[in-house]
């Protein structure tokens, strides 16, 4: 069986992805780039990011799957994975731990961490945002609604 191309795969991926019928998930190309996503999430429930309307950058190298895509926030956010500038610290994005999976499960994980992150692990974690969260979660919680409606709000 031939091994099917980068491109083919990210156009898969992106029609299962709208498909899906996730109502925290679309996303399109960027200048009809298959290579290069901007995604809206919307926030999930019973979280401090619920309601908010978040954008991400997806840029996918030349050996998808081999590679990770760079995923990153747009939208500011305020969350122990993610830095000031958005990009996202979490192991299985990383070159060295990724395995190969579809945008679709890429996306669930990160919804997965929206809800519960990951906040033991120094090599995926903002220091000073997981120390709050482990140690004040009300107050980490009522920072990360603040600036949720802040940058997330419906109407940016």
């Amino acid at each position: 069986m031939a091994r099917r191309s980068p491109s083919s795969l990210i156009r898969t991926d992106l029609r299962c992805l709208n498909r899906d019928r996730s109502p925290n998930i679309t996303a399109v190309t960027v200048d009809d780039d298959i290579f290069r996503w901007e995604a809206t999430l919307i926030g999930p429930v019973n979280t401090p990011y619920e309601g908010g309307v978040f954008k991400l950058r997806l840029t996918f190298p030349p050996d998808y799957p081999r590679s990770p895509p760079k995923v990153v926030f747009i939208t500011r956010i305020c969350h122990p994975n993610v830095a000031d500038r958005g990009g996202i610290h979490l192991k299985r994005l990383r070159r060295d731990c990724w395995t190969p999976m579809s945008i679709v499960k890429v996306f669930k994980e990160l919804v997965e961490k929206l809800i519960e992150p990951e906040v033991n692990d120094e090599e995926q974690t903002i220091e000073y945002l997981a120390n709050l969260y482990k140690s004040d979660r009300r107050r980490f919680e009522a920072m990360a609604r603040e600036m949720t409606n802040q940058y997330a709000g419906r109407g940016n």
